[in-house]
């Protein structure tokens, strides 16, 4: 349990260092998901080989996820500040709806650097396929949002608590996204996947 504990905090530490440029918000993201799973959940390797192999095999597509979410949510901010700023009275709807549309980023960031930390796919065809993913398991990605809005808040109230978090909340949304990669993995005849994914 000890044990357990020291691994899921040097895996946060990991993916805060490696996250610091920003850029490689997603890459690190991608490796810190593959490295609690794969090293602490199943005990299969240690954490930081697990971490730098997937954040090095992974770090093209994960950049190129990333950088699609900034820019919707760039977009999106920009909208609602331009929609702010008009006299539109206070019967409109746009100021909220404006609001709406910043969700999709957030409520897709739990299924896309997890699902590609597990699967080969294109960039396009992982946005669509996650987005079905979040669609059909609902509840899933509602609970995983709040645990990313919870964790968000945290950090944001608490700073100096951020080394310690990131591996406990990736844990945490592991448990709601597993059970989903298995009933993926289990229907594939592929002998290619790491013996661990339906464990």
């Amino acid at each position: 349990m000890l044990s357990a504990l020291i691994d899921l905090i040097w895996a946060g530490l990991l993916w805060l260092v490696c996250s610091l440029p920003v850029l490689t918000i997603g890459a690190s993201s991608t490796a810190l998901y593959y490295a609690v799973v794969k090293s602490i959940r199943h005990e299969r390797g240690r954490v930081s080989s697990c971490f730098f192999h997937a954040f090095r095999i992974n770090f093209r597509q994960a950049t190129v996820l990333w950088l699609l979410c900034v820019l919707v949510l760039l977009l999106g901010i920009g909208d609602a500040y331009a929609i702010s700023r008009m006299n539109l009275g206070g019967h409109s709807p746009l100021p909220v709806l404006s609001r709406i549309f910043l969700l999709p980023v957030p409520l897709l960031f739990p299924w896309l650097f997890s699902y590609l930390s597990r699967f080969d796919n294109t960039v396009i065809n992982t946005l669509k396929y996650c987005a079905f993913l979040a669609m059909r398991n609902v509840g899933r990605t509602l609970v995983l949002f709040l645990e990313l809005a919870v964790f968000l808040l945290i950090c944001w109230m608490i700073p100096f608590l951020i080394p310690f978090l990131p591996g406990a909340f990736c844990m945490l949304m592991s448990l709601h996204l597993e059970p989903v990669y298995r009933g993926i993995t289990l229907g594939q005849e592929s002998t290619d996947a790491d013996p661990w994914y339906n464990e």
